[in-house]
C-alpha cells in the first residue's frame, strides 16, 4: 500500500520504513534480538512495539503523512494520528500476501501450522475502539480515495 502511494508522490510509509520506530521487547521491557519466527516470539513472550517518541517526531515532519502497519502497542498511541483505519482482508488473501517470499520476515506472521496469528487480535480491538474498517482487497488507489477524504 505505502509503496504504491509513494509512486504517486504521496507521503506514505510502511512502519518498517521508519528508522528506529520498532523493536522487539521481552516481558520486562528489555529490547531483544528480533526472533526468527512467530512461534519463537510467542514462546518467549516477546512483543513488537513502536516508539511513541520516534513516531511523533516522524509524523511532525509532514503536513500530511500516511503510516501503514501495526504493533503490540499501537492502540496506546492512536492519539498521534488524526484518523485511523483498519484494513480488513479475507484470511486466505492475507495469508497469501504475508507468506510471500518477497517479504523480509514471512515467518513472523504465521505459526508452525501456517496460520496467521496476529490479525485476529488487531481486528477485535479495532472493533472495540470503533475504528472504521476498509476492505483491503481493493486497489491502493481505491483505498487512498477512501482515507484521504
Amino acid at each position: 500500500m505505502a509503496k504504491a502511494l509513494q509512486r504517486q508522490g504521496i507521503n506514505a510509509y510502511d512502519d518498517s520504513d521508519i528508522e528506529g520506530l520498532s523493536a522487539w521487547f521481552d516481558r520486562n521491557g528489555n529490547e531483544v534480538v528480533e526472533p526468527k519466527t512467530a512461534d519463537e516470539a510467542m514462546a518467549n513472550g516477546f512483543a513488537f512495539l513502536w516508539s511513541k517518541r520516534v513516531l511523533g517526531n516522524f509524523i511532525n515532519q509532514f503536513s500530511e503523512v500516511y503510516v501503514f502497519g501495526g504493533s503490540g502497542n499501537i492502540f496506546n498511541i492512536l492519539d498521534l494520528f488524526d484518523r485511523v483505519y483498519f484494513l480488513k482482508i479475507e484470511p486466505e488473501l492475507q495469508k497469501q500476501r504475508l507468506l510471500s517470499a518477497l517479504r523480509p520476515t514471512p515467518l513472523m506472521d504465521a505459526n508452525e501450522d501456517g496460520i496467521i496469528i496476529w490479525g485476529g487480535w488487531f481486528e477485535e480491538v479495532a472493533k472495540q475502539k470503533n475504528i472504521p474498517f476498509i476492505d483491503a482487497s481493493q486497489t491502493p488507489e481505491q483505498i487512498f480515495e477512501m482515507i484521504r477524504t
